[in-house]
């Protein structure tokens, strides 16, 4: 009886999961109603089976997770009269997302789901796309009713402005194109005669036409971090895809790679400094001098709109418009330190086990999450991502699926 119940429970916290990826853009009440089912079902489960095999299998991450939220916890010493609010922001915000994170890495080491997970946000994509193309072309979105402005402003489909779209886009369209290269390869292989080369000519052309579709809605948000982000998160993909073509100068092009976007990151942020965006920069020295203020330990996490004032000669709230700055004001360098340990250590095992794999369903999956994850890490030098209700549980559950196929991927090399 017990295990048909947590037989039950692994099924709901699955497909909460699923609906928690399909309503990332659509809705933000649906949203957090199934990714909170998603946590409470799979917190139920684990009283009831206290398995955490997951756990061992990642230390390394664990550690780096459990010191970033210590030293965010640390921050609070600093927060002062708005303790109240770090408490909140630290336990309440936060902390819902590593219990995310564990509910994804645990319930997807089934790779068939991380596949149906995929394919959900795809589908939800492909919405996503459709409403741009709506409410560019015909004035109305039909996802969340946003008005438009018509071509002379950026598109911002169902989110809140064009950047927040922006950033989805950048995060999606990689994992829609590994999928439609996937397919095309697939069928290509397995599949002959007249009516499997019209089947796979059927998709090829419905995968060319949404990715082209995704691109203009990318295109239309007129957001630079964000086309930056996608160009990076695409150019993984094409290194990762020909890594045996060019195996021997594969890691001095990577490294090219990288050594030009990071100087692009910079580049882009002075280029543009003009009337439209040199607020940016003037939020970024007065967050600067919140940092010098407190460099170790921050201001309070969730304090940041807060203690802007005290450091602007304004009385309106802003963000950084950099995540990793409002990080490192808000909570201290060593809570940032451990947070980029943690990202950058799952980029490098999934490069690392991307360049090992064959050429499966799963790899094509796996690359695509990636490419998505390090275009949003790279658009988030502009934005502040992490701290969206939706983007912040876009970019957990894109880690927790990249890591259980990474831990599938290694658990199937030591057999």
């Amino acid at each position: 009886m017990k295990l048909r119940i947590v037989r039950y429970l692994d099924l709901a916290v699955e497909h909460a999961i699923y609906l928690t990826i399909f309503f990332i853009p659509i809705s933000i009440t649906m949203l957090g109603t199934f990714a909170g089912m998603a946590t409470v079902f799979f917190l139920i489960k684990k009283i009831l089976l206290p398995e955490f095999s997951s756990i061992k299998a990642n230390k390394l991450l664990l550690i780096f997770l459990v010191m970033f939220f210590v030293f965010m916890g640390l921050s609070l010493f600093n927060s002062g009269p708005l303790l109240g609010k770090s408490l909140k922001a630290l336990f309440v915000k936060w902390l819902r997302y590593p219990l995310l994170l564990w509910a994804v890495i645990e319930t997807f080491q089934d790779t068939r789901r991380v596949v149906k997970a995929a394919c959900v946000l795809l589908f939800s994509a492909t919405l996503v796309g459709l409403t741009v193309f709506t409410q560019k072309f015909f004035g109305f979105e039909f996802l969340r009713g946003n008005i438009s402005g018509g071509f002379s402003v950026p598109s911002v489909g169902p989110f809140r402005n064009q950047n927040a779209l922006a950033a989805y886009l950048t995060c999606v369209i990689p994992v829609v194109l590994s999928l439609g290269l996937w397919f095309g390869f697939g069928f290509r292989k397995s599949n002959h005669g007249f009516a499997a080369r019209w089947k796979r000519v059927v998709i090829k052309l419905s995968f060319l036409l949404i990715i082209v579709m995704l691109i203009g809605a990318s295109y239309w948000t007129v957001c630079r971090g964000g086309w930056l982000g996608l160009i990076a998160g695409l150019a993984f993909l094409i290194l990762i895809i020909n890594y045996h073509r060019i195996k021997k100068v594969f890691w001095p092009i990577f490294l090219t790679w990288y050594l030009f976007f990071v100087p692009a990151i910079g580049i882009c942020l002075f280029y543009y400094q003009n009337r439209r965006d040199s607020y940016r920069f003037i939020i970024f020295n007065w967050a600067w001098g919140m940092i010098k203020d407190h460099p170790l330990l921050g201001n309070g996490v969730g304090t940041f709109m807060d203690r802007y004032s005290f450091f602007a000669n304004t009385t309106t709230p802003y963000y950084a418009h950099n995540c990793y700055l409002q990080i490192l004001a808000e909570s201290g360098i060593f809570s940032l330190l451990f947070f980029l340990l943690f990202v950058g250590y799952i980029l490098y095992r999934s490069i690392k086990t991307s360049l090992r794999i064959s050429s499966s369903l799963n790899y094509f999956i796996l690359i695509g999450l990636t490419a998505g994850l390090l275009g949003f890490l790279i658009h988030s030098f502009f934005e502040v991502h992490l701290y969206s209700f939706q983007l912040g549980f876009l970019f957990w559950v894109i880690l927790g699926l990249v890591v259980a196929l990474i831990n599938f991927n290694e658990s199937e090399s030591v057999k």
